[in-house]
């Protein structure tokens, strides 16, 4: 497994179980490609909805996350506007993908690096 999958897993398991402190978070997402953390990102959001009783600490942790580091912010924009995004959208729903975010950013990684 890639460093990039490897550490893409570990940004999104904690964030989404709070396991990484913010500091810790941005540290390794300052250091995966942009298409990853729009990835993480999203994925957190699309599962943890406003309303979600469940959404409350990561949701916190994503804001805290963006607020304090606005480059994470720029590094999002900037996967979103690769052409991966579109790929993903005509070919899956992220809600596919909510029993097992470790396997979305294994197939992100490898289409990435293929």
């Amino acid at each position: 497994m890639s460093t990039e999958a490897r550490e893409g897993k570990r940004l999104l398991t904690g964030l989404e179980t709070g396991k990484l402190s913010v500091a810790d978070a941005y540290n390794i997402a300052d250091e995966r490609d942009p298409v990853v953390v729009y990835f993480v990102l999203r994925f957190l959001r699309e599962k943890y909805p406003p309303g979600n009783p469940a959404s409350q600490g990561v949701m916190e942790r994503i804001l805290e996350l963006t607020k304090t580091y606005d480059d994470i912010v720029k590094m999002s924009k900037q996967g979103e506007k690769d052409s991966m995004r579109e790929w993903f959208d005509d070919t899956y729903e992220m809600r596919e993908f909510f029993g097992s975010g470790e396997a979305m950013i294994d197939m992100i990684v490898e289409k990435l690096e293929s």
